[in-house]
């Protein structure tokens, strides 16, 4: 029955190339966690082929059966998955996947095979592919075939529907093996067998462009006459251009990330080797920046002091509406509280000015600092190949902010070395007397009119209320003269405000701008710390990927 028929060979059907598999995939593995070791963005691109290709290689291996109606296709894998219950179970849609485990997550149409040497493999049986819209559905599993077994029954072989389906499959860019199993045949002589095999050559060769394996087999007979055509099927997986091919394609892929691993750690050796102070430059840049922020020194002092003047008018301002014009009991209360009360709201207003000052002035340093930043990142690329990334202005602005916080505080200090509340509050207690006096006459003569009110001394009581009408009123008259005088005094206290803060904020001044100038310094621990790893780790990684490297050529001559 012709050469193919001939076939030794007694093992059960199982997963080819598993070791293969298994070592690729492992030290593919191995290549891309050395990414990470490494840390250079221009390995992301390579490390996707690796992944689908690896996806690729783990899938099923995927032996199909295509036929027309009753043409044995059932028995026929039954018999070489030695399952005979795949031949028994019948299936409601156009095909039944019989599977060891569903381990890529999609269970459609399949059924599972308690046989350990079928694991990794996918058997798919399926109805007839007379119908158009069956033979369009086999057709997309076809293309994802290891194997496809296209069953032909030898006694009307000429109208089976395989030829028309391995016709287009040819066209495909992916094309699995495929199998001609022509069953039926028992019934013929050695002659006539022989005469039929060169018949379905040829045919096959007009109906499909090209000669196929041409197997007669019969499903239903002994064990050891199906071991040929199991090899056959076995050997089938084995082609070049299905599990082999995707195998060296892992592996292709693998080895171009280890090269450019390589040509990374070669460059880092270079920079290694030939950095000449590059980072020293950057520091003396910085100290540079350093030393013009000193030179504004001077400035920003003048300018604090100049803020300490004019938050005094607004705090003159706010003292009146609170003294009032007239004279009252509320006023009264107030002037005893007034001294801390001026003092705070004097140190919030010129906080609030100098701290809106300094966030101009911040705002400006961060555009500096990223100006700069702008101009190192691709020096330091091109030099040391470190990649520092976007200027992270969030991590300095939140820097600034809790420097300005602190200048805040700081502003505080002037107003405890001139004792201002102190002296506020000795102006306001000292008229606390006579104004409590005045209320108490006040209240004293009005209560005395109440009294003699009730027992219907009028007249004596008008003249008690009018009384206090007098009091109040020359107790106005002082208050409006006492408040005038009060703004007076607080304007002269706080006079010395304006050279404590000019001679004695200076130092904090100058840390405010050293610790802004250390806050932009300190971005560059990291590009620093990374500079210094590689250096550190160079040795190991170039061993690690010579190891790597080596592996995966040692990989490709097993396959």
């Amino acid at each position: 029955m012709g050469k193919a028929t001939f076939i030794i060979g007694a093992d059960m059907l199982s997963r080819c190339f598993r070791t293969e598999e298994s070592r690729a995939r492992h030290w593919a593995q191995q290549a891309v966690d050395l990414c990470s070791e490494i840390e250079d963005e221009s390995l992301t691109e390579l490390i996707e082929p690796i992944r689908k290709a690896t996806d690729e290689l783990e899938r099923d291996r995927r032996i199909m059966v295509i036929g027309g109606e009753r043409c044995g296709k059932s028995t026929l894998l039954a018999s070489i998955g030695e399952y005979p219950l795949i031949a028994k179970v019948p299936f409601e849609g156009d095909y039944v996947r019989w599977r060891y485990f569903c381990k890529d997550g999609d269970a459609t149409a399949s059924r599972f095979i308690p046989l350990e040497n079928l694991s990794g493999l996918e058997l798919v049986d399926t109805r007839s592919a007379t119908d158009e819209g069956a033979a369009a559905t086999l057709f997309q599993l076809m293309k994802r075939a290891d194997v496809v077994i296209a069953v032909v029954d030898g006694r009307s072989y000429e109208a089976s529907p395989v030829w028309r389906l391995l016709a287009t499959l040819r066209a495909e860019e992916r094309t699995p093996a495929c199998l001609v199993a022509v069953t039926f045949t028992e019934t013929f002589g050695a002659d006539s067998a022989m005469k039929l095999m060169e018949t379905m050559r040829e045919f096959c060769r007009e109906h499909v462009g090209t000669s196929l394996p041409l197997c007669f087999v019969n499903p239903r007979s002994s064990h050891e006459n199906m071991e040929s055509f199991r090899q056959l099927v076995q050997d089938a997986m084995t082609q070049p251009a299905g599990v082999r091919a995707e195998i060296r394609n892992l592996l292709e892929h693998a080895k171009a990330l280890v090269r450019k691993q390589g040509s990374v750690l070669v460059a880092r050796e270079r920079v290694a080797r030939t950095d000449s102070g590059f980072l020293a430059g950057i520091e003396q840049e910085i100290d540079y920046f350093q030393s013009r922020q000193r030179e504004s020194l001077q400035g920003c002092t003048e300018a604090y002091a100049e803020a300490a003047m004019r938050a005094l008018p607004s705090t003159i301002s706010k003292l009146q509406k609170t003294l009032g014009i007239v004279l009252s009991p509320v006023t009264l209360i107030r002037l005893e509280l007034l001294g801390s009360g001026t003092e705070r709201y004097y140190y919030r207003t010129l906080r609030a000015e100098v701290l809106e000052q300094q966030e101009v002035s911040d705002t400006n340093f961060v555009l500096s600092c990223m100006s700069h930043w702008r101009d190192v990142r691709p020096r330091m690329k091109k030099t040391l190949e470190c990649e520092i990334g976007e200027f992270p202005a969030s991590v300095l602005e939140a820097d600034l902010e809790q420097l300005r916080v602190r200048m805040g505080r700081e502003l505080y200090k002037p107003f405890v070395d001139v004792k201002l509340r102190v002296s506020y509050s000795k102006c306001f207690s000292s008229h606390v007397g006579w104004m409590r006096a005045c209320c108490g006459l006040i209240c004293l003569f009005l209560i005395t009119a109440g009294i003699l009110g009730v027992f219907d001394y009028l007249f004596f009581a008008v003249m008690s209320v009018m009384l206090a009408g007098v009091v109040w009123g020359l107790g106005s008259i002082a208050h409006f003269v006492v408040a005038r005088k009060l703004c007076s005094e607080v304007v002269q206290h706080s006079l010395d405000l304006h050279d404590k803060i000019k001679n004695n904020i200076g130092s904090a001044v100058e840390a405010l701008l050293v610790s802004r100038v250390a806050a932009y310094r300190r971005l560059y621990t990291a590009p620093r710390d990374k500079v210094a790893r590689h250096e550190q780790s160079l040795g190991p990684l170039k061993n690690k990927q010579k190891d790597i490297n080596m592996q995966l050529n040692a990989a490709a001559p097993r396959i």
